[in-house]
């Protein structure tokens, strides 16, 4: 049975979606497992992320994963204002 989230990021500028697009999608191409598989998608000020796992404790690692990345960089990009 497939387990599958879907996160949604709206952010203030097409700039932070595009930012955040960037540096996630190699750690969605090279995921650690074969276990889990992530796409990312960017439009205007918003991010989409869809994981899709075989376990629940893999996707909630993943989830804890890209929501810490996506956390870290919109604080990165916020101080480099």
């Amino acid at each position: 049975m497939v387990r599958k989230a879907i996160i949604e990021v709206e952010v203030e500028k097409t700039e932070e979606a595009k930012t955040l697009h960037k540096a996630l999608t190699p750690e969605a191409k090279s995921a650690p497992t074969s276990k889990t598989k992530a796409k990312i998608y960017a439009s205007k000020q918003k991010i989409k992320i869809i994981i899709e796992t075989d376990t629940t404790s893999s996707l909630r690692a993943a989830l804890n994963s890209y929501l810490s990345w996506v956390s870290s960089i919109l604080k990165t990009l916020k101080r480099l204002e």
